[in-house]
């Protein structure tokens, strides 16, 4: 019997290590090939794939490096984890070019990729992009979650999604940049609201924007549990690919300690339908 092969896609960033960490308890004697955008290898990865950004192409060039190392065989698992997009206004103001640009990024490589290397599991990463908060400066981002959640249901024997609750990565950090500087200029109720407690907050903005994501994710979920609410950690996204990789169910969600499947998708704004 030989080695499953598992292709990462953004192996050094916060989900890409965390599903290193769950593929090598979960499958130990398996091969794990990772992509990063820069000449760094991907910690605790066998094969580093180098240069490889998420833009049209990706397919390609990820097939011409399994090739060229022998490499081009059947994959256990894809699993997809840039997120990059335009943020800091309300999911339901993104304009088809926005909207066009973040899929080119968070959703078209991995279909593309998918398409090409045929792998057994396809496995994305999710946010809770339909809270109140989230909708209000979630951007083209909402709406590229949104179709990962479709994408998975239309094919949950193949496709999974890890929903993850709110958790420190770069990509965080980007959005709360953003967000921070187009608040400035916001006409939104919710974003006024939020720029108001940040001025009186006394904080940075960036732990301020995690401290009122966590109080949101509180807010929402804590009366449906009966241990008390945690911020996410790169621990949890371990154990949500971990049951992800073991489960049939199309999507897996950690926040903190707790742990839910789901097999439709959430409540939205019926406005979600138009995109």
């Amino acid at each position: 019997m030989g080695q499953n092969q598992y292709l990462i896609i953004g192996g050094s960033g916060e989900a890409g290590q965390s599903a290193i960490t769950a593929i090598r308890a979960y499958d130990p004697s398996s091969f794990i090939i990772a992509t990063t955008t820069t000449s760094e290898p991907v910690s605790n990865s066998d094969l580093t794939l180098f240069g490889k950004r998420a833009e049209p192409g990706l397919s390609h060039a990820i097939r011409e490096d399994l090739s060229s190392e022998g490499r081009l065989q059947k994959i256990k698992a894809l699993i997809y984890t840039p997120a990059l997009g335009e943020v800091g206004f309300p999911i339901e103001e993104s304009s088809d070019a926005q909207i066009k640009d973040t899929l080119g990024i968070c959703l078209d490589p991995m279909l593309s990729l998918e398409q090409s290397l045929e792998p057994e599991l396809t496995i994305a990463y999710s946010a809770f992009y339909w809270l109140p908060h989230t909708l209000a400066f979630y951007g083209s981002m909402g709406v590229a979650k949104y179709k990962a959640d479709l994408w998975a249901l239309e094919n949950p024997s193949k496709r999974r999604i890890v929903r993850a609750g709110t958790f420190f990565s770069k990509s965080v950090r980007g959005i709360s940049i953003v967000l921070q500087r187009r608040m400035k200029k916001t006409n939104h109720p919710d974003l006024l609201k939020l720029k108001s407690k940040f001025e009186s907050s006394q904080e940075k903005f960036m732990d301020f924007f995690l401290s009122y994501a966590w109080e949101h994710e509180k807010e929402a979920f804590q009366n449906q549990q009966k241990t008390p609410y945690r911020p996410t950690v790169r621990e949890d996204l371990t154990r949500g690919l971990t049951k992800a990789l073991q489960n049939e169910a199309p999507i897996v969600t950690v926040l903190g300690d707790w742990t839910w499947e789901e097999k439709e998708l959430p409540h939205l704004p019926d406005w979600f339908r138009h995109f």
